[in-house]
């Protein structure tokens, strides 16, 4: 049996090694007592930098240029019941949500042959990661975040706000609330500058967040783990999440288009795109109808369901949720080069050698110990294919 091998990149580049320990003076004398705690000042810390990068763009591209292009359809939206209601935002990101996982799942339960090409892994139709793991986990998941959710929302019903929109467009507010939605719409090139921001600003924040969590034991342990439970993805492994990782994607993607100022019309697109490319990134596709436009409109630079599919499968790499060019910047990109299997043996019974840090079927403690040891370049990762391997995810190692 013969497997070729996606690529990766063994070294870090020069940048790479600056950037990863950036915060390490701050994070390493909590992260291992306080995983929780240190991922809540990571994610402090990336709001503060979101804003900055606000403030910046607005030095260059000052906000506020309505437009007639977009007048219509944004007339619509803001006629529709509860539009002018603070809690608004969230329906973009549920109609959204709802959506596109029902389509994706009906076409994984159902799996016709076109769409099994498309697929990263040749998977049985119905085959939601194995029995050990199944569909039924990921939704509970999204279920366990209600309670945060709901209460969130019924604080903004009692205390009338915060409004999610800033100036100048929407006076901020936070307490006591009228929100009254601007009369215009944006221009069109505004919209494209705040989308284009929003999608930049938080790739790298959810990217740096995500590469710690890979680095730091601890934060794999009590966080990001629960994540990486399914090596071959499915639609709703995409928020099938801790609460601090879910509140980290939830708060990035909110405050991105408040930091620049951005229309309600353009949030609400942001929301929309956001929450496509989170759900879209965990299909399993090889490619998707979103992931080949993206690409085109970013010059090749997204990375899509593939970029991600091989994040599941290596686990040391592809740590940008939607670029690509950062992966490359520093020396973390894995590249597909077509990792398929050949012979007789069945699909669930083969092995690829996908490479990385070796590891093999053992007890969690013990692989934390061996992570801590340096490992040498030339060793690999056996990714073994089938429902009892999918459950073994290999620790990270302590600071790589």
């Amino acid at each position: 049996m013969e497997a070729k091998r996606p690529m990766s990149r063994r070294k870090l580049t020069r940048a790479g090694e600056q950037l990863k320990s950036l915060l390490d003076p701050i994070i390493l004398p909590t992260v291992d007592q306080f995983p929780q705690i240190t991922c809540g000042f990571l994610i402090a810390f990336h709001v503060c930098f979101i804003l900055l990068a606000g403030q910046i763009l607005n030095l260059f591209w000052k906000s506020g240029s309505p437009g007639s292009l977009l007048q219509g359809p944004y007339d619509f939206v803001r006629q529709l019941p509860g539009a002018s209601s603070p809690l608004f935002f969230v329906v973009p990101y549920a109609v959204t949500h709802v959506l596109t996982c029902s389509v994706y799942l009906l076409l994984d339960w159902w799996r016709p042959t076109a769409v099994q090409k498309m697929m990263a892994q040749n998977r049985p139709a119905g085959d939601w990661g194995g029995p050990d793991l199944g569909l039924a986990r990921t939704l509970l998941t999204q279920l366990s975040v209600l309670p945060f959710t709901g209460s969130v929302a019924a604080l903004m019903i009692i205390r009338g706000g915060p409004v999610p929109y800033t100036s100048p467009w929407v006076a901020t507010c936070l307490d006591a609330c009228h929100l009254e939605l601007p009369e215009r719409a944006p221009s069109v090139v505004e919209l494209v500058v705040h989308v284009a921001f929003c999608l930049v600003i938080t790739d790298i924040a959810y990217g740096y967040l995500h590469w710690q969590m890979h680095r730091h034991r601890s934060l794999w342990k009590h966080i990001h783990s629960l994540h990486h439970e399914y090596k071959e993805t499915f639609v709703t492994v995409g928020p099938h999440v801790q609460f601090m990782e879910f509140l980290s994607v939830f708060t990035f993607g909110v405050f991105a288009p408040a930091a620049c100022g951005a229309h309600p019309l353009t949030c609400w697109v942001w929301y929309v795109l956001f929450t496509q490319m989170s759900l879209e990134a965990h299909t399993g596709w090889r490619q998707t109808p979103l992931g080949y436009l993206m690409n085109l409109l970013t010059f090749g630079n997204f990375g899509g369901s593939m970029h991600h599919h091989l994040h599941h499968a290596v686990v040391w790499g592809n740590y940008a949720p939607f670029l690509t060019y950062l992966d490359r910047l520093v020396g973390t990109e894995v590249e597909d080069v077509g990792h398929q299997v050949t012979g007789d043996a069945a699909p669930h019974a083969a092995v690829e050698v996908l490479e990385t840090t070796l590891y093999k079927e053992v007890d969690f403690q013990a692989s934390c110990e061996a992570a801590a040891t340096p490992r040498l370049e030339e060793q690999k990762v056996l990714h073994l294919m089938g429902s009892a391997a999918r459950t073994r995810t290999p620790p990270p190692r302590k600071l790589d």
